[in-house]
């Protein structure tokens, strides 16, 4: 019998584009009937094509993505990272990531060191006090539920490229 974890890792050989459909599925089980959302698609080629353009775009802080897709209750955006991120809380959002490429390591629970309040619903901080990591790697599908701290860090000279999914809940 399956027990539930706050963290579950699955590297199997899947086909990541039909767990991405299921997780629209969940995501889109949420939205109000008023509009119904529409049917988008990203290739292999575009996601390539996006990535290739994210490089040319990399913040100071190491990092550059754009939004691909906003859906109401949730949105996709590609996200490069050179360098390790802030740590962050969404009150009212969860992450979905998909591992591209590359490796980054992924700190979860824990208190937010140093918070500030970047906006009513989002927390930052310089990083995070007892948390948990997790070694990521292409191909991981991992999940953040709202209101956790979490914080991507990348070893210099690694970079990772993922699919943030965030999903109001």
């Amino acid at each position: 019998m399956a027990t539930p974890f706050t963290y579950t890792r699955h590297r199997a050989n899947f086909d990541r584009m039909k767990s991405i459909a299921m997780l629209l599925s969940l995501a889109g089980a949420s939205v109000v009937a008023a509009d119904a959302p529409t049917f988008s698609l990203w290739t292999a080629d575009n996601v390539k094509q996006v990535a290739k353009e994210l490089a040319g775009k990399l913040s100071p802080q190491g990092v550059a993505s754009q939004k691909l897709a906003d859906m109401g209750n949730y949105n996709f955006a590609l996200a490069l990272r050179r360098q390790s991120g802030t740590a962050e809380v969404h009150r009212k959002m969860a992450d979905i990531f998909v591992i591209e490429s590359g490796e980054a390591d992924l700190v979860t629970g824990g208190t937010v060191v140093d918070p500030t309040n970047s906006s009513p619903t989002e927390i930052r901080g310089t990083g995070i006090q007892g948390g948990a990591e997790h070694h990521l790697v292409a191909g991981d599908v991992l999940t953040i539920p709202a209101g956790m701290p979490h914080q991507v860090k990348v070893a210099p000279g690694k970079e990772v490229l993922y699919i943030a999914i965030k999903v109001a809940q």
